[in-house]
């Protein structure tokens, strides 16, 4: 089967899985909320509405899971990139007619992937420097992806601090909202250990003959990197250009 045939099969598939999580997603609110006013109804405390807090987590897993699925989806179509065995102009071009798909949910997709300015440039594009490439979308949805962990581990934390102090008419689980301000100091040396594997992917991709650093900075350069910071980005591509300028 054509390449791009399975990275279009892929891609549909992906879309159905992502529907069906959001349906899910969809239920789920409506059934806690439900519960929540039927139950606040029944023994007429207000404080039983405390569970709609549950939403945060309950939205922020489902955040979570979406990114998971786009990762599964998005690796092998990139290692087929990097192979030279796909183009992304050309694939973009050719998903993009299916009359079926969801353009704007296909659109969010399509923007996580490298973006070349037209299909010559891209074909000209060596697989080392592509492999580079790949490295700087791996790293930075890996990042995102635990910024979003971290967001819905906090939004639990707050929710179970607030709901046990009012199932339990007590003050002292409320110091259970200090809790997520140890989060970030959990978050700095993941992100850092993410960092080194982005310099490594990309300083292997570089060691070979044929890596261009002229084209990875233009591919790198279409990419949103957040949340990595801009200077963080400039820091970065700047020690690469000095190690490529100094061999």
């Amino acid at each position: 089967m054509s390449p791009y045939r399975v990275a279009i099969n892929r891609t549909t598939d992906t879309i159905d899985r992502r529907a069906r999580y959001f349906r899910n997603l969809v239920v789920a609110v409506v059934a806690v909320s439900l519960g929540s006013l039927a139950c606040a109804a029944l023994i007429r405390r207000p404080a039983a509405l405390a569970g709609l807090l549950l939403l945060l987590p309950l939205c922020g897993l489902f955040f979570f899971l979406d990114a998971k699925i786009l990762h599964a989806w998005r690796s092998p179509i990139l290692h087929a990139w990097v192979k030279k065995q796909i183009d992304f102009y050309a694939f973009r071009d050719t998903i993009n007619a299916v009359p079926k798909l969801p353009k704007e949910t296909l659109g969010g997709m399509l923007a996580t992937l490298p973006s070349p300015p037209d299909l010559a440039a891209e074909q000209r594009v060596s697989s080392s420097t592509r492999q580079g490439v790949a490295a700087v979308v791996t790293s930075v949805q890996s990042l995102q992806s635990d910024a979003v962990a971290w967001k819905t581990a906090a939004a639990a934390m707050w929710s179970g601090a607030v709901i046990l102090a009012l199932a339990t008419g007590r003050w002292e689980p409320l110091l259970g909202l200090l809790a997520p301000i140890s989060l970030p100091v959990l978050a700095k040396p993941l992100k850092v250990r993410r960092m080194k594997a982005l310099k490594a992917g990309t300083l292997a991709a570089r060691a070979q003959p044929d890596f261009s650093y002229d084209d990875y900075r233009e591919l790198v350069g279409r990419l949103p990197w957040s949340p990595i910071s801009e200077s963080e980005r400039e820091r970065f591509l700047k020690s690469l250009q000095d190690r490529f300028s100094s061999a």
